[in-house]
């Protein structure tokens, strides 16, 4: 079985996605955005309202500060601010979860963050010693084997992560596949016809360790 999970609280503002929450209906986990790409702290208050009344796990999603480019625009950060920033929006989503007396499970990297963190190994590396520092049980979420292993070797737990595309079968999916993403209610109707998520199997995401 697969853990089902999108992205939620992506609206800033004025602006907002209320759409999320018809794909959120079919998952096991959930990304609260943590402010810096997107979420503000009423659309995060919504979405853990959302998460207390349908029982999903819970995932902090993090990007660069880029409200303006959505977070995909790269951005040159020292390890410092790098960590720094990684650090920052973790906390808010964990002291924020703790009000409603929630614990978040893993960290899923947003844009271009993402990006660097599943191509540049000093990146990962760095990401992974900031996630540590705030808690050794975070499981960060990557998109292949080459961030897995590196983000392992610092200690931290890792979730594989499929991102489903529209003329993906779930028959497709590679077993060793702990959690897939959707970003279209059609697509996660068509998965959900094949299988029921649930979610990740932390406990043996854990044996990384």
């Amino acid at each position: 079985m697969f853990d089902f999970n999108c992205d939620v609280a992506q609206g800033y503002g004025i602006y907002n996605n209320k759409n999320e929450y018809e794909i959120a209906q079919y998952c096991s986990s959930i990304n609260i955005s943590a402010g810096f790409h997107a979420g503000d702290p009423i659309n995060i208050r919504e979405a853990f309202l959302y998460a207390l009344s349908h029982n999903v796990a819970l995932c902090a999603h993090i990007g660069f500060p880029d409200i303006q480019g959505f977070g995909k625009r790269t951005m040159k950060l020292s390890d410092e601010e790098l960590e720094a920033v990684v650090i920052y929006q973790i906390g808010a989503i964990i002291s924020y979860a703790k009000t409603y007396d929630l614990e978040i499970e893993s960290i899923r990297c947003h844009g271009a963050l993402k990006n660097e963190l599943n191509n540049d190994e000093h990146s990962a590396i760095v990401i992974a010693q900031a996630v540590k520092k705030v808690s050794p049980w975070l499981n960060i979420i990557v998109n292949n084997e080459n961030a897995q292993e590196i983000i392992s070797k610092e200690g931290v737990k890792t979730a594989l992560e499929y991102e489903f595309k529209e003329d993906d079968e779930i028959s497709s999916i590679p077993k060793n596949v702990d959690t897939i993403h959707f970003t279209s209610l059609e697509s996660i109707k068509k998965a959900y016809n094949v299988e029921k998520p649930a979610p990740i199997n932390y406990n043996r995401v854990q044996n990384q360790i």
